[in-house]
């Protein structure tokens, strides 16, 4: 019989995501807000994901994996004190191509570059690395919500980490040049 063990981390990064997507739908549901009960979601597939995931055959380094955490948690230091529905509508919209990329990735998903399979279907068709176009969509609209010169500086930190991000995934993956000669733009169709 074959025993399933899990990581000390895989239980910390469970219990935080599990805690997180409770506190969203906490949220969502007092206060009747769409983005909260996007985010309920995201959190509660994260989890889901990082316990169901693929094995992988190389492990991110440590600076890797840090940089990778770290732009996991700066959206959430976003500070929005005005809303506008243009932004709300923008964020939602960011969310649900997230959840969609999520969900197309499914056990290849994880946060720290990694070798799990390169994934060519739903919105990989399109561009290679869809979740980061997402996420940056739904920060425009937070932005747009409340442009200050900290969400504007914090989401420039953000955007370098996704892109060392795309760089070290594209090198952690075989077979990457031959999924990049299918799939030509990276980030933003029709331009890089």
């Amino acid at each position: 019989m074959k025993v399933c063990t899990i990581s000390i981390y895989k239980w910390i990064g469970l219990i935080f995501w599990i805690t997180l997507g409770g506190l969203r739908l906490n949220e969502a549901w007092k206060n009747a807000r769409v983005i909260s009960a996007l985010l309920a979601a995201q959190s509660g597939l994260v989890a889901w994901l990082l316990a169901t995931r693929n094995s992988q055959a190389v492990e991110a380094s440590w600076p890797q994996k840090i940089v990778a955490w770290a732009s996991v948690f700066f959206p959430m230091a976003l500070r929005i004190h005005h809303e506008t529905r243009f932004g709300q509508g923008i964020t939602s919209l960011g969310l649900l191509f997230v959840l969609w990329t999520m969900v197309t990735l499914g056990r290849s998903f994880g946060i720290a570059p990694a070798d799990r399979g390169i994934v060519r279907n739903g919105p990989y068709r399109l561009i290679r690395h869809p979740m980061y176009l997402g996420e940056l969509i739904s920060l425009a609209g937070a932005v747009t919500r409340d442009p200050s010169i900290w969400n504007i500086v914090l989401i420039h930190v953000l955007f370098q980490t996704l892109l060392l991000r795309i760089r070290w995934e594209e090198l952690a993956l075989s077979n990457y040049g031959i999924y990049s000669t299918q799939v030509r733009w990276r980030l933003i169709p029709g331009i890089w």
